[in-house]
């Protein structure tokens, strides 16, 4: 059943107008559903994990991908998908590996050579070859292995980590049950990343538990597709469902969609990218740098003729290996992703101030300028302080330079830096681990992705104290934004882009006497509209849950039952309370899970893959 009422909302001196509609459903466990998008008043649309990581040097002898036809597709795709806490540096703990190697530069020629054999992106992966360092003329540098006792090491060569071993995650905390009589807001920054949700999937692939300190629960939610339309009148639009707690009796779960308006392939603005890719001797191996090469080779292909691309690569030092170069030019691209040969420690703070000032000399005010680095995040030479680059990545985001961060490889991995410069950058962190992966980043999600829609989009969402007595926001304990900051759009937040989707869910309990489809509150997210710079604001309704809604059995729909079974796997993997105090089981997931599976929901599968490696390393 659908009702229009309006919602008066303002921002600044902009007098925005709102446009929600309602729908009740309810069921066995009865839900209530409503949605919202907004626009400026006046019209006018916005243009819009792995191997263990071999520490030598070594040659990889791809062939040369060649043009696939439009309809083309290796392997079955997956959707892949971001301070309070700046960072602690670009150095890593005192614990690090270094893959030092000499002779690695560009320019040298390590044996293995090129084949121009024509073939696909996903050979430079599949053929990737890691020489033996007698070969390789690598410089080892020792590093002990951890806690001095097992580990891969031997008399005469480095140390080499294991998959769960020397990588830096940082604990985000658990947010707890909040009183809305004493609290009734809850404000924070729209993330669109998914780099834990692929950490994860790395780590139990290879065997190994998921550390509590990798898990963000948001990261989970995020990762998988709820089928959210996007708005056609607004940059964002809102959507909220609330049905019964799976796994908390009395309670409810309130599940807010956002999701960004789409821009047509054929009318998006050309994109000048500026890769940034690690060569350094940590990336030496098939899943990290030859994974990287195969898809840089997806993105050449999947850009416009029009479009430029540049590659920065660094290990000691940083250098450019390709000025800006129009798309078309495939050949000069690929000559560049040949180039990329390991070797080295890591400075990732002069390949992002070389990629940077690369960026800045190609930068087109009516195009797409974004940073995407490639790495994993182990940044050991050059300046650590906090002030010496994450200042530069914050000013160039706000001056119109996005950053993407992609990580690759697991064993001394940096997860804490690659998801923390994203931020910083205004942009978001996303982790591959397999070319299908790669595929659908690089192939399909970054090139229209790209396209910014929503700067600086932040929510906020106000319980009514009469009817709810608790409330718990699901994640995003890293984003939070104080209550009095939501309408200063100078206050760093996130940035969505074209078909971008975010998802929050909130645990509440209600006051005695609420009556089933009731208002609870309200969700508001403002933003600032990238095409007119004018704040916008979006409204929609939050009711309970209500399992008698005339003609309807009530059972809440397919989106939320997944993204709240998203979300309790990622708190089970986490272990941590509230949550963990229900003892919750990996079995109790899955039969959540089968249903979702048997009817074919899109991203079920991918839910349910989750599932079986969790409980493969439980």
């Amino acid at each position: 059943m659908l009702a229009a009422t309006p919602i008066p909302t303002s921002s600044g001196s902009s007098t925005i107008t709102a446009r929600h509609r309602f729908s009740t459903r309810s069921s066995v466990g009865g839900s209530a559903r409503s949605s919202s998008s907004a626009s400026d008043e006046g019209g006018g649309g916005v243009m819009a994990p792995l191997s263990r990581l071999a520490v030598t040097c070594g040659t990889r002898r791809p062939r040369r991908p060649g043009n696939r036809t439009p309809d083309a597709v290796v392997g079955p795709r997956m959707n892949p998908r971001r301070a309070t806490t700046i960072l602690a540096g670009l150095g890593l703990t005192s614990t690090l590996v270094l893959g030092a190697c000499s002779g690695g530069g560009s320019d040298a020629d390590d044996g293995g050579g090129r084949a121009a054999t024509a073939g696909d992106p996903s050979d430079y992966h599949e053929d990737y070859e890691v020489a033996p360092r007698e070969d390789s003329g690598a410089v080892p540098q020792a590093v002990p292995a951890p806690g001095g006792a097992g580990g891969r090491g031997t008399d005469d060569g480095p140390y080499e980590p294991a998959p769960d071993e020397l990588n830096e995650f940082r604990e985000a905390g658990t947010n707890g049950f909040v009183w809305a009589g004493e609290d009734p807001l809850s404000t924070f920054g729209l993330d669109v990343d998914t780099g834990s949700f692929g950490v994860a999937r790395t780590l139990m692939g290879d065997g190994y538990p998921v550390p509590p300190e990798a898990v963000r629960p948001e990261e989970w939610i995020n990762a998988v597709p709820y089928g959210d339309a996007p708005p056609t009148d607004a940059d964002l639009g809102l959507v909220s469902e609330t049905g019964p707690s799976p796994t908390m009796d009395g309670a409810q779960v309130v599940r807010v969609g956002v999701a960004a308006r789409e821009v047509d392939p054929a009318e998006r603005p050309r994109v000048n990218v500026t890769l940034v890719v690690d060569r350094s001797g940590s990336m030496d191996g098939r899943d990290r740098l030859g994974l990287v090469q195969s898809s840089l080779a997806v993105l050449a292909e999947e850009l416009e003729d029009d479009d430029t691309v540049s590659v920065v690569s660094f290990q000691e030092e940083a250098e450019s290996i390709l000025e800006p170069t129009p798309v078309r030019d495939q050949d000069a691209i690929l000559d560049a992703i040949e180039e990329l040969r390991p070797g080295g420690g890591t400075n990732l703070e002069a390949g992002l101030r070389l990629g940077y000032e690369q960026a800045r000399e190609a930068f087109d005010e009516d195009a797409v300028n974004v940073v995407v680095i490639c790495s994993d995040g182990v940044a050991n030479i050059g300046a650590t302080g906090p002030g010496s680059i994450t200042e530069r990545i914050a000013e160039e985001g706000a001056d119109g330079i996005h950053l993407v961060t992609v990580g690759f490889g697991m064993g001394s991995y940096n997860d804490h830096l690659m998801e923390q410069v994203a931020d910083l950058g205004d942009g978001f962190y996303s982790y591959v681990d397999t070319f299908e992966e790669a595929e659908q980043l690089f192939g399909t999600d970054l090139t229209t992705t790209l396209v910014p829609v929503a700067a600086e989009a932040r929510a906020q969402v106000a319980f009514d104290p009469e009817a709810v007595e608790s409330y718990r926001l699901i994640g995003y304990e890293n984003r939070d934004i104080a209550d009095e900051d939501f309408e200063d759009l100078s206050v760093d937040a996130g940035e969505l882009g074209s078909g971008h989707r975010a998802t929050a869910l909130y645990e509440v309990t209600l006051a005695d006497g609420v009556e089933p489809g009731a208002s609870i509150g309200r969700a508001t997210v403002l933003w600032r509209s990238v095409e007119s710079g004018e704040p916008q604001e979006a409204a929609v309704e939050l009711l309970a849950a209500d399992p008698g809604a005339e003609g309807d059995d009530g059972t809440p729909s397919d989106a939320w039952q997944l993204s709240t079974a998203v979300a309790d796997l990622a708190q089970v993997v986490k272990g941590a309370e509230p949550f963990a105090e229900r003892a919750v089981t990996l079995e109790d997931l899955q039969e959540r899970v089968d249903p979702l599976l048997a009817r074919d929901v899109p991203g079920a599968a991918e839910l349910a893959e989750m599932v079986e490696l969790a409980r493969s390393v439980d």
